[in-house]
């Protein structure tokens, strides 16, 4: 777990939303719920899986305790710890603790999207070395050999783009947000 030092004291739990509100707010619980959508048909999540992530994207402080990010996405603590496990897992979120508190918090990791994406094409572009041996199994000219050609070229294709995909991603992800690409 990474150490977020803090001077003094533990502060009083404060409520979850921005700025002292009581939670999100109709907008942001609007699009948390975008989001949740989006995890829920783009990976399979339960939806207190993409809440739990919306909200620690936009939560202020980043860094929160599960009882703040329970009232927040309005789940149960014991299905929360079990989110925050897989989530953790997962390297979208981290713990964290403070010097001096016994709260653990968690927060987005700093590489989270990068992260999830980099794994995911890994696992996409593992496929080309199970159609090179499908190739093997069939006469070139033979209607089998090109089905599986045809999905061994996409896969030979998406992994010698990765690489260079990734030192491009690598130059404009800096500090600077003048190299970051318009939006």
């Amino acid at each position: 777990m990474a150490d977020m030092t803090s001077s003094g004291p533990d502060p009083a739990p404060q409520p979850a939303g921005h700025g002292g509100e009581s939670g999100p707010g109709p907008d942001v619980e609007a699009w948390m719920e975008r989001v949740t959508s989006w995890f829920m048909g783009q990976a399979g999540w339960p939806p207190i899986m993409g809440r739990t992530v919306a909200w620690l994207m936009v939560s202020d402080p980043p860094a929160q305790t599960p009882a703040q990010i329970a009232q927040a996405v309005q789940a149960s603590r014991a299905s929360l710890t079990t989110t925050l496990k897989l989530l953790t897992e997962a390297r979208m979120v981290q713990a964290v603790t403070r010097a001096g508190q016994r709260s653990t918090y968690y927060q987005i990791t700093e590489d989270a999207w990068s992260g999830v994406l980099k794994r995911r094409l890994e696992s996409l572009t593992s496929f080309v070395d199970i159609t090179g041996e499908g190739l093997a199994l069939f006469p070139e000219d033979s209607e089998r050999a090109g089905r599986v050609r045809a999905a061994h070229r996409l896969f030979a294709w998406l992994d010698s783009e990765a690489d260079p995909m990734w030192k491009r991603w690598d130059a404009v992800n800096t500090d600077d947000p003048a190299g970051a690409p318009e939006t």
